[in-house]
């Protein structure tokens, strides 16, 4: 089973886990009008229909989830074995154009130790058990998450509709939103942000399978005695990995090579930088001195750099339109209210129109792309522009920049991180852990430049280290499935610590 088709298949789980609960609300009540409807009674057929729930996906995923885990390491271990026959075609290849810097382990002259291919045949199968014994972890939390949101939405449509002045159907709809918006999201990265198997499956497998294929070319070059590789050029390079491009590198992770092999750098330190991170699709080639196309030929110009900025930007906000469209697709399905369903239909279309847009504008981009030199003949790639999660704010401090705050949930967008990254090197990666009590606690609000924007200040160690973040606040007046959000954040000093608590208006100080 290939790795699109890995995914397909969680997100066709995801998709029947939500159906199946969502009949299963749509039905009783169905049952209960019949009768006079009571609200007690309807959880204790909701109840009913859980515990049934529970045991059916149970017995029914069970072997499915077993199917698919065999099939990743099929997977795997076929991704080595195409790794290797694809370098062995390549490495014959430059053989015939006259490349002689090579020592064929088999010709007795070259150092390569039967150890090195038993160590690269242990870490395949170390890699084929780390994936499938994640993935297993997933399919537990998957069907655990759906079992809490459906227990949790049962308590809260009865919150809802003990509110008073709503329908069943509009109940059980605001019960559902958040869990039919996000999807069950069950899997959580460190950085906080939380995806659905079947994002994290299509990441888990791609990057599983593309380190498996490096190491099966890795292997093959080892046994040739061959250690150079090249970062080639190509449309929609990621930012992490533009650095790269062009360069000649000593692979010291796949192919055994070493500082010793030449003047080039190490490709660990390389993917120490971001290189070959998860998702990433770019790569190398083997790079036969003499025989390959020379580094400058394949270094990028200021040109081509502005094209590949043009093309990630595209790409993020194509992604995040065609996320958008299929929550506004979830919750239009499976909204019972008919007035809801229309309104989610039509912002789906809507989010829909916009991720076509930004495909036409990203073709036209390649085209300018293929006309630079940048690539020859690529299909439009995307990037995931992912939103992580922060934490959540206490509206009653943050009532002192607006009392209008539709949402405590705080985001923070793959863009806002790089701006971050750009204006304020190294703060982010050092100091990203503090920005969720930075959110949650603030030492001082102050008042921001522009409306509904809260200016935050805190410290940490003793005082020591000081930070301003901007957090935009979410409002009635904006889309309603916006989240507050952070704008900035930077580590600042002493100096202007004291100039914003003297020069601005303070909204807020903790005791």
């Amino acid at each position: 089973m290939a790795d699109y088709n890995i995914g397909k298949a969680f997100e066709r789980i995801e998709n029947e886990l939500i159906s199946s609960m969502m009949g299963n609300l749509k039905h009783h009540k169905t049952e209960e009008t019949k009768e006079g409807f009571q609200w007690s009674q309807w959880q204790v057929e909701q109840l009913k229909a859980l515990e049934n729930y529970k045991k059916q996906n149970k017995e029914k995923f069970s072997e499915e989830f077993l199917n698919i885990n065999e099939n990743i390491g099929s997977a795997i271990e076929k991704a080595y074995e195409q790794g290797g026959m694809d370098q062995e075609i390549k490495i014959l290849k430059a053989l015939q154009k006259g490349y002689t810097g090579y020592t064929h382990k088999f010709s007795g002259s070259a150092d390569v130790s039967g150890e090195f291919f038993k160590v690269n045949e242990r870490k395949i199968n170390e890699l084929i058990n780390a994936t499938v014994k994640d993935m297993e972890k997933a399919e537990t939390a998957v069907l655990r998450m759906a079992n809490d949101k459906y227990r949790k939405i049962i308590f809260d449509a009865q919150v809802y509709a003990n509110a008073g002045g709503t329908t069943y159907e509009k109940a059980v709809d605001m019960a559902t939103h958040d869990f039919l918006s996000a999807g069950i999201n069950c899997i959580e990265y460190k950085n906080g942000a939380r995806h659905t198997i079947s994002d994290y499956a299509d990441m888990a497998i791609k990057t599983a399978n593309k380190r498996a294929y490096l190491r099966g070319e890795g292997t093959k070059r080892a046994e040739w005695g061959i250690h150079t590789v090249i970062v080639n050029k190509r449309g929609n390079a990621c930012p992490l990995c533009l650095p790269f491009v062009g360069k000649v590198l000593i692979d010291d992770v796949y192919s055994g090579g070493s500082s010793k092999d030449g003047k080039y750098p190490l490709l660990s330190t390389a993917i120490s930088q971001g290189f070959l991170h998860p998702r990433c699709k770019d790569s190398y080639t083997t790079y036969f001195e003499g025989i390959s196309i020379p580094p400058k030929d394949e270094e990028l110009t200021q040109d081509d750099i502005e094209i590949v900025k043009e093309q990630t930007v595209l790409n993020h906000k194509k992604q995040n339109a065609e996320k958008q469209a299929k929550r506004m697709d979830r919750l239009s399905k499976y909204s019972l209210d008919e007035e809801n369903k229309k309104i989610y239909g039509v912002r789906s279309e809507q989010w829909k129109k916009q991720a076509g847009n930004y495909t036409e504008e990203l073709k036209k981009s390649v085209e300018k792309s293929n006309d630079s030199g940048i690539i020859k003949s690529k299909e439009v790639e995307t990037a995931v522009s992912d939103v992580h999660n922060v934490g959540k704010i206490d509206r009653r401090i943050y009532s002192c920049i607006t009392k209008d705050i539709v949402t405590d949930e705080v985001i923070i967008t793959d863009e806002r991180i790089q701006h971050i990254k750009d204006h304020h090197p190294k703060d982010f990666e050092r100091y990203y852990n503090y920005l969720k009590e930075i959110v949650t606690k603030p030492k001082y609000i102050i008042e921001a430049n522009k409306p509904n924007s809260a200016l935050i200040l805190k410290s940490f160690s003793e005082g020591k280290e000081k930070f301003k973040t901007v957090l935009r606040i979410i409002t009635s007046t904006d889309n309603i499935e916006f989240k507050n959000s952070i704008i900035t954040f930077m580590k600042i000093n002493e100096k202007e610590w004291k100039r914003l608590i003297n020069n601005k208006k303070i909204l807020y100080k903790s005791e």
